[in-house]
């Protein structure tokens, strides 16, 4: 063995000619560090300690300013630290993601003879998982592991059996519980409020019920399609996006849009804080959800979906190849785009007017799905106006389409994809908040 000194630390290396060098050595580097992170914590402990006496260690208690403590004695129930005295150490380990770290927690005893119960901020008593462990299972459990995976790896570092209910209990936490999202002051509610729902399939109970194999009673679940209801908000002036708040819905109805409007509301985003306007997809649930709360401000109809549907409706003419069938798509898509290209809102209306024209007779039903609805498509040039005579350029690309919000879509939709289908509630939500706050 080398004696490499690192610090105060002294690290022994192995020889290099035995096998198995790298392995051995990362094996040593390891011990060293869960050593280190063992006397981290002991340190703060005893910083914890000095500040809860008033004192450190070899001063007199005489000597400490008379003050009570939030701790108490648990014989004669005094508050008075004067009155208490540090009484050695016990032994205990906690699991990190480092490994069993080993460390010495400090003791105060009161001067009648009793037991001073500490409250440390860094660890809690019976705590075994801190925090950062916690966090490390959280994480990946998002990226996509599951419980068995997580533990496999776990058991091995930790060298204990990790059980699937411990880490289940882990993710649950990420659940937001009371209110889970932040109330906006004046001054800081983004102009802009994307607003779309994703879907995912949740294992819901029945009132039927079941025996397992071993004679308990089960109630029956049976998978539903529920969505997750969005809303991401847009700064216009520095081009700043973030997932404001989301909320399990039983669809896209109005009584589902409405409570998640009445959400947004209660949280601060309001016209009176300067929202400006909101951007949807068509959902009839929601034209109608909005013209209950959000009546004063315009609603722009998502361009994208738009075009979308009109494409839809799209008929290619008999005869054509498939290129041809293709460019014939991809022209008519890129002629009905412009139209929003436009500078203003009557050049645009001017663009419609000619498309219209130009197409009726070849493609009616698609025709009439671009002018149902119409005007709602325009509704983020009178918004786009307005900041222009405040001096501000507020681009038209975040304004007009709910597009963006889409693309954070794919991140959530490829952990449901990977997950296919939820037992739980819980744990639904627990992985969309997961997912969210890489958005916030």
């Amino acid at each position: 063995m080398t004696i490499v000194p690192i610090g105060n630390l002294i690290l022994q290396e192995p020889e290099r000619n035995q096998p198995g060098f790298v392995p051995e050595l990362c094996r040593v580097i390891h011990e060293q560090i869960r050593g280190m992170v063992g006397r981290c914590l002991e340190e703060i402990l005893e910083s914890e300690i000095d500040r809860q006496l008033g004192r450190k260690r070899y001063v007199r208690r005489r000597r400490a300013k008379r003050q009570e403590s939030k701790q108490y004695c648990s014989r004669c129930r005094t508050h008075q630290r004067q009155n208490f005295r540090r009484n050695g150490h016990y032994q205990r380990y906690l699991e990190t993601q480092w490994g069993r770290v080993w460390m010495q927690v400090p003791q105060v005893k009161c001067i009648c003879g009793g037991n001073v119960k500490n409250a440390f901020q860094t660890i809690r008593r019976g705590q075994r998982w801190w925090e950062d462990l916690k966090l490390e299972v959280q994480v990946e459990y998002g990226r996509g592991l599951s419980y068995r995976q997580i533990k496999a790896d776990l058991d091995e570092r930790l060298g204990s059996s990790v059980g699937l209910r411990t880490l289940n209990q882990e993710v649950l936490r990420l659940v937001p519980s009371g209110r889970p999202f932040p109330v906006f002051p004046l001054g800081s509610v983004p102009a802009v409020i994307r607003l779309d729902g994703i879907w995912i399939t949740v294992m819901f109970p029945t009132d039927a019920l079941r025996c397992d194999r071993l004679g308990r009673q089960r109630r029956v679940k049976r998978s539903r399609k529920v969505p997750i209801l969005a809303a991401q908000g847009v700064w216009p002036v520095t081009g700043r996006t973030s997932l404001l708040a989301w909320r399990r819905a039983e669809g896209e109805d109005i009584a589902s849009w409405q409570a998640f409007l009445e959400q947004l509301y209660e949280m601060g985003l309001t016209p009176e804080h300067g929202l400006t306007l909101l951007v949807g997809d068509g959902s009839p649930g929601l034209q109608a959800a909005y013209q209950n709360r959000y009546w004063m401000i315009p609603l722009q109809r998502c361009v994208f979906h738009k075009l979308k549907n009109v494409a839809q409706a799209l008929s290619t003419p008999t005869g054509l190849d498939r290129p041809a069938a293709k460019a014939y798509r991809t022209q008519f898509l890129r002629n009905a785009a412009r139209i929003w290209q436009a500078s203003d809102e009557d050049e645009a209306r001017q663009r419609y007017t000619v498309f219209c024209q130009q197409w009726r007779a070849q493609q009616p039903r698609a025709i009439e799905t671009l002018t149902r609805d119409f005007d709602e498509t325009l509704a983020f040039y009178s918004v786009q106006q307005r900041a222009a005579e405040r001096n501000e350029n507020w681009p038209a690309h975040l304004l007009r389409t709910t597009s963006p919000l889409e693309r954070s879509f794919r991140e959530f939709r490829r952990r449901y994809r990977n997950a296919v289908l939820f037992h739980s509630e819980l744990g639904a939500l627990a992985v969309t908040a997961q997912v969210a706050s890489r958005f916030s």
